[in-house]
């Protein structure tokens, strides 16, 4: 930590353009500062700071992280430390996003709703659909909207809305949700 703190010495306070060697030092110290890690790793900010600023006895910087685009997520997740080199701590201040690529487009679930309310109205077998009995039958929602058709988290909202559109498509034909994706006629 000696190294960080007699190069930050060595600077004017206010933004800090080439980043490379508080990079560098930070890293290499990063495990010596107590707070909040964000499950930061300090070989995670070479080459990643950015906005960086020195105003003693704090350095402000933001990192780009690509946990979510693991998953398909067309977002990164824009962390904002704060390191204070008095209290020797780094702590996490705020979390936003970055648009890398294009967001999928908007899923219009009524469609499906409507089809799935059909089905089920006519008492059709089809691959969505797993009857129990004549007036029970199983939505299979994985099979409507299948893992990978979607980003993890826009698939998760898919689904959700989805169900909500069949509960209230479902209500009008007689049928009422009785949970994880079953419903049973009335009567």
């Amino acid at each position: 930590m000696n190294n960080l703190t007699q190069y930050l010495a060595s600077i004017p306070a206010g933004p800090i353009n080439d980043t490379a060697n508080v990079e560098s030092l930070l890293a290499a110290c990063w495990g010596q500062f107590t707070g909040d890690d964000g499950g930061m790793q300090g070989y995670k900010l070479r080459g990643r700071m950015e906005d960086v600023a020195w105003n003693p006895p704090r350095l402000t910087f933001v990192v780009e992280r690509h946990g979510g685009t693991v998953h398909g997520s067309s977002r990164a997740e824009l962390q904002h430390w704060t390191v204070d080199l008095e209290t020797k701590t780094a702590t996490l201040e705020k979390v936003g996003h970055r648009q890398l690529s294009a967001m999928q487009r908007r899923l219009d679930v009524e469609p499906l709703a409507e089809k799935v309310a059909s089905l089920v109205a006519s008492g059709q077998e089809h691959e969505w659909l797993e009857w129990r009995s004549a007036s029970r039958v199983h939505v299979v929602i994985g099979r409507i909207l299948p893992k990978g058709s979607a980003a993890k988290r826009t698939l998760e909202g898919r689904r959700k809305r989805l169900r909500e559109a069949l509960r209230e498509r479902m209500e009008g034909t007689g049928w009422n949700w009785a949970g994880r994706g079953m419903f049973e006629r009335n009567g």
